[in-house]
């Protein structure tokens, strides 16, 4: 226990230490947590005064109703959280969150609270991981790799900077894998494992592969107990969609069937294929080099036992799917946003599979020891500028705005977690470039 204590504090310190806020597309959860708190409903009807329907992207109305875009199952999640705030809130200030928040749009206040809940959120993520390293590892490597998910990945960048679905869709990804694992002494946790997972599918869409593919691993190793897992998705599901035919008329929200809209073109589609993984501003191993070695420990895992009823084979199609579907979008990128953050939500497997890494021969050849140590290294390094320098997030709309010049994220002259090191101009000076005369 004292181990686990140990990681919440240190990551939460970290976080919430660490300056770089990111609020944008989160930045009404408090509004519609307080709604649903206070109105038993997810419309934003009563903070009408201060939303800007015609300027703000993360609106939409829908019969009379005003709704927040993205999706509702994080401002449900954080329900507890707020309400406690509301709470402690007149301790400190003139006034309850819940008035706060009704003549207060989104501002740099309710941001700085969006990062010490996302922090909160990554260091309970770190923890759940730290267990499920525990399982094959002993203590001092399971540490290096839950410090590898906490501080060398986007958790530190991008998750925990605000309440980005993200965060929660991570955390909710590895509590469900420790509980599978468990369920193997303990089937009746297969019901949980469908709830959460369930639940993860209502965070972020794209968690409707970790359903898909960890159902079908059950009912190919379990056909007989595959209905305890089901039961469990259903309980999630079928709210869900209920409540989306009383708001929407439709089973799905705006943001989910919206998707459709944004699809690629086949060539946008092959660009972002590779653009996700080695695009400079963008890609997974630009900005995690110590992936790499994920792919080598799922070459391991699969060595180890390539059938339909192993675990691996099924957790390595998710981040396959994974990488597809995030593909296919026409804003693959991310837009405003700091290196992969389409993979955040599968963080957990990625550093998964460097179990065997760490467990396997590898670490016996001194050259690859020190390649692995020098990838996470440079990987945290980077993690660590773009949390604590607002520099890399400001490259999106700096000097020009990504949406208008999509062509910047292949520009390997101004690497995005470099912004910040052009002495003349560290705001908007293109780096490398002006380190070698160039432009800066």
């Amino acid at each position: 226990m004292l181990v686990l204590a140990a990681i919440i504090l240190a990551c939460c310190a970290v976080y919430i230490l660490s300056p770089v806020t990111t609020s944008t597309d989160s930045a009404w959860t408090f509004h519609v947590a307080a709604s649903i708190l206070r109105q038993g409903n997810v419309d934003l009807d009563e903070y009408r005064g201060i939303i800007d329907l015609q300027l703000d992207y993360r609106m939409r109305e829908a019969n009379g109703h005003i709704y927040y875009y993205y999706p509702m199952a994080t401002p449900l999640l954080l329900t507890p959280a707020v309400w406690l705030i509301n709470q402690v809130y007149p301790l400190v200030y003139p006034t309850d969150f819940y008035s706060y928040l009704a003549t207060h749009a989104p501002n740099t206040h309710t941001a700085k609270l969006e990062k010490i809940l996302a922090s909160g959120i990554g260091a309970l993520a770190a923890v759940l991981f730290y267990l499920l390293a525990r399982r094959e590892l002993p203590i001092w490597p399971s540490l290096a790799l839950t410090a590898i998910f906490a501080f060398a990945t986007s958790m530190w960048s991008t998750a925990t900077r605000a309440l980005w679905q993200h965060g929660p869709s991570a955390l909710f990804l590895a509590l469900a894998l420790y509980l599978l694992f468990r369920s193997t002494e303990k089937p009746p946790l297969q019901f949980l494992v469908g709830l959460i997972l369930g639940f993860s599918y209502l965070i972020r869409p794209t968690n409707a592969l970790a359903v898909a593919f960890i159902g079908l691993y059950l009912l190919v190793n379990q056909p007989r107990r595959i209905w305890v897992y089901a039961l469990g998705v259903a309980c999630v599901l079928i709210p869900y969609i209920v409540q989306n035919w009383i708001s929407y008329d439709n089973a799905f929200p705006p943001y989910s069937y919206q998707l459709f809209e944004r699809l690629a073109t086949p060539g946008t589609f092959l660009e972002g294929l590779a653009g996700t993984l080695i695009s400079p501003a963008r890609g997974l191993f630009v900005f995690t080099p110590v992936f790499l070695f994920s792919l080598y420990g799922i070459y391991l895992r699969l060595k180890r036992e390539l059938t339909i009823r192993n675990l691996d084979l099924y957790l390595a199609a998710i981040l396959l799917a994974h990488w597809v579907i995030i593909s296919m979008f026409e804003d693959w990128g991310g837009a405003w946003s700091i290196g992969p953050r389409y993979f955040v939500d599968v963080l957990p497997l990625l550093v998964y599979f460097l179990i065997p890494v760490l467990g396997g021969g590898l670490f016996s050849n001194a050259h690859w020891r020190y390649a692995f140590i020098a990838a996470a290294l440079v990987s945290m390094l980077i993690q660590l500028h773009c949390s604590t320098s607002i520099d890399p997030f400001m490259w999106n709309g700096k000097p020009v705005a990504l949406v208008d010049a999509p062509e910047r994220k292949w520009d390997w002259g101004d690497l995005q977690f470099l912004r910040g090191f052009c002495p003349a101009d560290p705001l908007e000076g293109r780096a490398p470039a002006c380190w070698f005369g160039g432009d800066g």
